[in-house]
């Protein structure tokens, strides 16, 4: 009696569904009848609601006695939902630990033993729902039956949500268009000779937007001498079925004489009866005034409407962009700054190993290995800040043909042997105001991405040349330097070229790209004040052009770097100032090899203790970031008191904001070297002072 019951409750809740889903309107709507009704007409212990989303098998919702992967999404060649939708077929899973088709890693640490997995929709599903259980089981049919039924409603409801969401973006396309046309809607019912008008068409008759506009009105507003041929004009089109197209003069309340064209067509009833006209209405009273624009007005009329709807469209595209990259540099960029904290004890920790000679030869061998690969992780996370355009730059004038005369054997080599290279320069070209560190990495990216393009060679042309920024609106004007790499490689089609600067997307398979390349450029050049641009084909090649802006001061300046020697520091004592306990830890191990006393505080407010105390501190090293009091805050409180003590600021790129310019900063991560020549430089400037 009580499986009676539930056969019959079951059904019954299926029929509710089914009723639900029959007036869900969204797929919101219909995921919650869903979500709320799976689990009882299964009698499983969990359900999940999955949404093919092209590739990927997205996980929107789920009614479970325990966490199933509501939120996550899957590659849809590697879930069970993905193979039920490729396969269109319901997947009957009895033991989930022995079925070759279940991801194991992802099943592992559910509650899930055996699952029903149903397709929705016809022929080509768009969803799937699951049921799951804690035990094996073979499953009742009756059971499968009924996951079934409720996906083919699910399917019905899916497809009706689909067309009226279709219906709704007409409506709304066609409400932007009237408005860019500044065209008036109406529709005459022949019967009742009712017409309703839209508050635009009304203005246009010069109406009261807000008071009906009967058909008899309408009617009355007709010029005298232009009341026989509209009135024939209606009658020949409600008669023949014929467009209605006519314009004629109006008298409106205010006894001013408009000039209007109407354009509407007859609709049918599913009889063929003609029971209604519907069109829309344009004031056409500066056209008329100026006859001799006549033909071009009416010629021009769609296609500005045409203009102003693709405007709009091309609007709202580039904003999504925008808001597209600001949202992921953001992402990066918070991503990078916390590996700058993780990065910095470890790099500082491995140099002093390194330089101490700890171990044996195998073991130095590792130390060396594990150093190499942090430097490496340094420079993915200034690729990640180049990319949200928070990398710390040092821009100054750069000769970009004496960097691209040094870089070029470089270039060449990463091009390879069977791969041509060609440069072009202009013999006066100006210098750029770039970084020149990181405008070295940039071209070097561009040079892997251009071998990789040319796997059986080919040849790459390198030019610069000053041009002006004409009419560019990405550009503020002025002169610029513009880098071109073109290769005539594989290129890419729009679509890869669309997505090429998005972090981490790469075409050259899983180990061969990081998809950090071009993104770094791209940021890069942006927070120089200038831009990337790419020109390519599939066949043809792809061309990549940096603008960078001309310097104001044309002196070379070459960066000089020294990771070996460390400037020997004076005795003195450090205030150490940091709120993470092991970059604090390995800082103050950097110091004390380097012969200086460390004290340590683990806030601001403790370092003040620490002074308040009468300590004797020659110097401050100070993190930024840090609860309640930053490095910044500390420092102008120090400053008040003792403004001869040097203070050292520590930061990462978020760190920018709020730091005086006359503080110097030391960058995360850092080696001993860089520590000891910034203590070094602030100590030896302090006492000449």
């Amino acid at each position: 009696m009580s499986s009676v019951g539930h056969y019959d409750s079951s059904w019954a809740g299926l029929i509710d569904a089914s009723e639900r889903l029959a007036t869900s309107r969204s797929l919101d709507a219909i995921i919650e009848v869903l979500r709320d009704t799976a689990r009882d007409v299964a009698g499983a212990e969990g359900i999940a609601v999955v949404i093919r989303e092209a590739d990927k098998c997205f996980y929107a919702a789920e009614d479970s006695a325990g966490p199933l992967w509501q939120g996550n999404r899957f590659p849809l060649d590697s879930c069970i939902s993905g193979w039920a939708m490729m396969k269109r077929e319901t997947v009957l899973i009895r033991d989930t630990r022995i079925d070759p088709r279940i991801p194991q890693e992802a099943y592992a640490p559910t509650f899930v033993r055996s699952l029903v997995m149903a397709p929705i929709g016809r022929p080509d599903p768009v969803a799937a729902i699951g049921a799951y259980w804690s035990d094996v089981r073979d499953h009742d049919p009756a059971v499968v039956r009924r996951l079934e039924a409720l996906a083919r409603a699910a399917a019905i409801a899916i497809e009706n949500a689909k067309l009226l969401t279709s219906l709704q973006e007409s409506d709304r396309q066609r409400s932007i268009a009237l408005e860019a046309g500044r065209m008036g809607l109406w529709t005459l019912d022949l019967a009742s000779q009712t017409l309703e008008t839209s508050t635009e068409c009304r203005i246009i008759f010069g109406r009261n937007p807000a008071e009906d506009f009967p058909y008899q009105a309408l009617r009355e507003a007709i010029h005298p001498d232009d009341q026989a041929r509209i009135y024939a004009a209606i009658e020949e089109s409600v008669t023949a079925g014929r467009d209605y197209d006519v314009e004629y003069r109006i008298v409106t309340p205010a006894q001013d004489i408009r000039w209007v064209s109407i354009r509407a067509q007859p609709v049918v009833h599913a009889n063929g009866t003609i029971v209604a006209l519907s069109g829309v209405s344009a004031d056409i009273t500066e056209r008329k005034n100026m006859e001799q624009e006549r033909e071009m007005f009416a010629a021009t009329l769609e296609r500005r409407v045409h203009e102003r709807t693709r405007e709009l469209v091309q609007t709202q595209d580039a904003l999504r962009q925008s808001q597209k990259l600001e949202a992921m540099g953001q992402l990066t960029g918070g991503v990078a700054h916390d590996f700058n904290n993780l990065l910095t004890p470890i790099l500082g920790s491995l140099d002093l190993l390194t330089r101490r000679k700890t171990g044996d030869e195998r073991e130095q061998r590792l130390i060396a290995g594990a150093l190499q690969s942090a430097e490496r992780a340094r420079t993915l996370v200034q690729r990640l800040l180049a990319f949200a355009r928070r990398q710390p730059l040092k821009p100054t004038a750069v000769d970009v043909s004496a960097l691209l005369w040094g870089m070029s054997p470089l270039i060449g080599t990463t091009l390879g042997p069977l791969v041509e290279l060609v440069l072009d320069m202009d013999a006066d070209l100006p210098m750029a105001q770039a970084d020149h560190n990181q405008l070295e990495m940039a071209l070097l990216n561009i040079a892997v991405n251009a071998h990789d393009a040319m796997p059986v060679g080919g040849k790459v042309v390198i030019s610069a040349h000053a041009k002006d920024s004409g009419h560019d609106a990405a550009l503020d004007a002025g002169r610029y330097v513009v880098i071109t790499m073109a290769d005539n490689g594989k290129g890419m089609d729009a679509a890869t070229r669309e997505r090429a600067i998005e972090p981490f997307f790469s075409t050259k398979g899983i180990g061969k790209g990081t998809g950090l390349g071009l993104s770094m450029v791209h940021g890069l050049v942006a927070q120089l004040g200038g831009k990337l641009t790419i020109v390519s084909d599939v066949g043809v090649g792809t061309g990549v052009e940096i603008w960078l802006p001309v310097s104001n001061v044309q002196t070379l300046i070459v960066p000089v770097s020294d990771t070996q020697n460390i400037t020997t520091l004076p005795a003195g004592t450090v205030l150490l100032v940091d709120d993470e306990p092991l970059v604090r830890a390995s800082t103050a191990d950097m110091l004390s090899e380097l012969g200086m006393t460390v004290i340590e505080a683990a806030s601001g407010k403790e370092a003040l203790g620490v002074l308040a105390g009468e300590a004797q501190v020659d110097m401050i090293v100070t993190d930024h970031m840090m609860p309640m009091m930053t490095g910044a805050e500390l420092a102008a409180t120090v400053r008040k008191k003792r403004p001869d003590l040097p203070i050292l600021l520590v930061s990462g790129y978020s760190d920018l904001a709020g730091i005086p310019s006359d503080v110097p900063r030391l960058e995360k991560p850092f080696r001993q070297v860089d520590l000891a020549n910034s203590v070094s430089s602030m100590l030896s400037h302090s006492s000449a002072a």
